[in-house]
């Protein structure tokens, strides 16, 4: 465990629905951050390429995928590395 990332702090999930990633913020006090950008208790679809950082003082991982051509890249939010995903509809999952 590092310095600022709670026990229950965030989950990455593959979604075989529409071949994506997820990750999920579990409204972290020190927070869940995509490309530099903030994710507050939401879900915002990631992909290969993307930096992930957990807490202020944790460490950041870039995701990587074996075989990352077959990893569905036309989702919402593609070309939107510039902005932070959860800002607006972009890049955003509905809770169901």
């Amino acid at each position: 465990q590092s310095a600022g990332v709670a026990d229950r702090h965030a989950a990455l999930e593959f979604s075989a629905s529409d071949n994506s990633f997820i990750l999920q913020d579990f409204n972290s006090p020190h927070g869940t951050f995509v490309n530099s950008c903030q994710v507050q208790n939401a879900a915002v679809r990631v992909r290969p390429g993307d930096i992930l950082s957990f807490g202020t003082a944790g460490a950041s991982f870039q995701l990587l995928v074996d075989g990352a051509a077959q990893v569905g890249l036309g989702m919402p939010g593609e070309g939107a590395r510039e902005r932070c995903p959860g800002k607006g509809a972009q890049g955003k999952v509905s809770r169901e």
